[in-house]
């Protein structure tokens, strides 16, 4: 690490001791459980379709090698929409989603088959599209619809993460890394809009600033597993496997 590095660090790493002493709970809201088929049994990806106007969730068996694409209502989170899939090679895990507008695309990550790959499929019509390769690994991914960006967190090691920022080519812009202040490898989820990312760790959610800088570390009781998040009508919400069934939560403090 470069002197200049160690500079930019102690500033974030003091802020963050500071706000160990004084963070409160993610305000969390059960909204509905959901009961998902038998030949799923847990959920990956989820995201919100703003030209549908539904979110939609992915629900994967352990083997990943069958997947349920859901659409679910944005009120009243009951499923509108059943798509089944057979694939272990461009969905596979599908361990998160997110949509691009511009291109009225989905895009997930498959990070047990390929961990450099994305697969895209069509919002409307959901059939699978292309594959796309790219040199970084890539597991968590958003779409910043205000800087039409995407934005990948990669696990370094078990504390630190690799903000990737990439055009809607997945060219690389730049790269930044953070402290997520949790020791585990797991991240889950990626939100993206206006420069910032969230994402959660087993027990927290993390928030970074547009500058690629962490802002705030919030727990949530670890119970909980959120998987994956997005963002509707100025409201978080969030999916978490429950058992058999996927609850849905609204994170009211973001």
């Amino acid at each position: 690490m470069d002197i200049q590095h160690i500079m930019d660090y102690i500033p974030t790493t003091y802020t963050l001791h500071q706000q160990e002493e004084t963070k409160t709970m993610v305000d969390l809201k059960l909204l509905k459980e959901i009961l998902i088929d038998s030949s799923v049994n847990q959920c990956q990806g989820f995201c919100y379709n703003s030209k549908k106007d539904v979110f939609v969730l992915a629900c994967i068996n352990s083997q990943n090698s069958r997947q349920i694409i859901y659409e679910l209502d944005p009120k009243t989170f009951d499923i509108v929409g059943t798509y089944r899939f057979r694939n272990s090679t461009e969905l596979a895990h599908m361990n998160t989603l997110t949509y691009n507008p511009d291109t009225n695309l989905l895009y997930t990550t498959n990070a047990v088959v390929n961990g450099h790959r994305i697969t895209t499929i069509d919002a409307d019509t959901m059939t699978i599209g292309e594959t796309i390769t790219i040199p970084e690994r890539v597991f968590n991914l958003g779409y910043d619809i205000k800087k039409k960006q995407f934005v990948s967190i990669v696990p370094v090691n078990a504390t630190m993460r690799r903000i990737n920022y990439y055009t809607p080519q997945f060219k690389l812009i730049q790269s930044k890394e953070i402290d997520a202040h949790h020791n585990d490898f797991n991240n889950n989820g990626a939100f993206a809009y206006d420069g910032r990312t969230i994402f959660a760790t087993l027990s927290t959610v993390v928030t970074i600033d547009k500058y690629g800088a962490v802002s705030k570390i919030t727990p949530f009781p670890k119970a909980l597993e959120i998987e994956d998040m997005d963002m509707r009508h100025n409201m978080m919400y969030a999916a978490v496997n429950a058992g058999h069934n996927v609850a849905i939560y609204s994170l009211i403090n973001y």
